[in-house]
């Protein structure tokens, strides 16, 4: 008797665990846009451009071998590239393959550096060799060093690091100097940098995301940035908890994200994105890096790794006239300029 009741509370706490991560996901995932970082967000279908072809002649590594790949959620295009170039994946078929597998840049990393398991393939396990995220953060850092794990990073495409607001915000541009204002709390209202008498709602991203990492370091630089805008939502065993609210689009609003992640994973006509010193963040201003806020996605593995094991030899391969082209293909803007 004393047995079943254990067993029966272990369920009914398995059960509430479920149902709140449920709730969780419900109200946490409310808005008009939200950010990038999470998979489930992408409204764009993995095809391919019009003016695809292919550049690969042979495999650089095996099919198996994808089972070693993590990542950020803006980056699931280069390893869906992979699975075409490679294999001559049709559309479906990366679709429907279970193969791609990016848990987001945070977790990407912690992946990374604790060398935690994946299940791909039937009763074989991998380790996660190589990432594609953005750079990481201090605590990232920080917990690679405690664990003496070296970050071997090497940029393989470039993107923009973007501010975001409603398409009806009459404010195209906004100065470096202005934007650190804002998320420092000096500036408040929009008619402050030529818009309407609208208060400020500037978003902000969740600790240690790419997006976050890259607010504090590339556009703060050290800057305290104003308290984020919170919600409560519910959380383990349906208590509330207070977190950082996600972007809610609005004329009021303000946030950010990377162009690529908004541009073509995340695409929505009431969001427009704003120039910084009057420069928008196109391919361009991206490679001769005028956009200020230009930055790069990186394969990242650790510094031990083989010489000639598969991690190695696809980050090799990326930087590459060929790799390079590959990268171009899924969509993105090449890390180095292009070899006569």
């Amino acid at each position: 008797m004393k047995k079943a009741a254990i067993a029966i509370g272990s369920l009914i706490l398995l059960l509430s665990i479920i149902l709140s991560g449920m709730i969780y996901y419900n109200i946490s995932h409310q808005g008009d846009y939200e950010p990038a970082d999470q998979t489930e967000n992408i409204n764009v279908m993995l095809t391919r451009a019009e003016d695809w072809h292919k550049v690969v002649d042979t495999e650089v590594i095996t099919l198996k071998d994808m089972a070693m790949i993590d990542g950020s959620t803006a980056t699931i295009p280069i390893t869906a590239e992979l699975l075409r170039q490679f294999w001559n994946y049709t559309d479906m078929q990366v679709e429907d393959s279970g193969i791609i597998y990016h848990s987001t840049t945070h977790i990407a990393y912690e992946n990374l550096i604790d060398k935690e398991y994946t299940y791909f393939y039937e009763d074989e396990k991998s380790t996660y060799d190589l990432i594609f995220v953005t750079s990481p953060s201090e605590y990232e850092k920080e917990t690679a060093k405690k664990k003496n794990i070296e970050l071997d990073m090497t940029p393989i495409a470039k993107d923009g690091f973007v501010f975001i607001t409603h398409k009806d915000n009459p404010v195209d541009s906004l100065t470096v100097e202005q934007i650190q204002d804002i998320y420092a709390g000096k500036i408040t209202n929009w008619k402050q940098v030529g818009g309407e008498d609208l208060k400020i709602a500037a978003y902000q991203r969740e600790p240690n995301s790419g997006s976050q990492t890259a607010m504090e370091e590339m556009v703060m630089k050290g800057e305290k940035m104003i308290k984020p805008i919170e919600t409560e939502i519910y959380y383990a065993m349906g208590g509330l908890i207070d977190a950082v609210a996600e972007y809610k689009n609005g004329k009021s609003s303000i946030g950010y994200t990377y162009y690529y992640y908004i541009n073509n994973l995340y695409k929505n006509d009431n969001i427009k994105v704003l120039k910084v010193n009057d420069i928008a963040p196109d391919n361009e201003h991206l490679i001769n890096e005028s956009y200020p806020f230009t930055t790069s996605y990186y394969a990242v593995m650790r510094g031990n790794e083989p010489k000639d094991s598969p991690a190695r030899k696809l980050r090799d391969f990326l930087v590459t006239e060929e790799g390079q082209q590959v990268i171009e293909m899924a969509g993105y803007c090449r890390s180095m300029m292009k070899v006569e």
